[in-house]
Formats: structure tokens, sequence, C-alpha cells
């Protein structure tokens, strides 16, 4: 299924979240997890977190409600990760 495959109920943001986080970096990761999360997934013997753990931290998040579409949104067009207009 997918990392983005575990979602009970049906979100119309996965499939834009998916192709946002697709066109992130390994530092727009780490950033959108201090900056709108405010915490960063731990990864065993300090070493820094893989994408993939970024990723499913990220998702987890999503689904508890600590941040929203909107938020990811607002935030990958700031970074510049995204234009304005990438849904339209």
């Amino acid at each position: 299924m997918g990392l983005f495959g575990k979602t009970k109920q049906k979100d119309e943001n996965v499939e834009k979240l998916r192709a946002i986080f697709d066109r992130f970096e390994y530092p727009h990761l780490e950033k959108l997890c201090v900056d709108v999360i405010k915490k960063s997934p731990k990864s065993p013997g300090g070493e820094h977190p893989e994408r993939i753990q970024y990723l499913e931290f990220i998702w987890e998040q999503y689904k508890k409600g600590v941040m929203t579409f909107q938020q990811v949104e607002d935030f990958a067009v700031a970074q510049q990760i995204i234009p304005k207009n990438f849904f339209e």
C-alpha cells in the first residue's frame, strides 16, 4: 500500500501530499518538522533520520491532526518548492 496508503478515511489531499513530498529534498523535510510540527523524528543511535523516517513521521503527524494539508502547502510555497498555482 505504501507510505500514504494507510489512511482509514478517504482523504482527498493524500494524492496532493504525495505530489508535494515528491519535490521535497532532505533539508526541506527537516525544516518542515522543525518549523511546522515543532519536533523531529528520533533516530536510533543519535544519527540523522533518513528520508523515509522523515516521511513516515510527517505522515503520522498529519494523520494525528498535528498539521494540516494547508500548512504543508503554505510551507512548500514559502520555501519555493512548488509554485502557488501547483494544483491549478
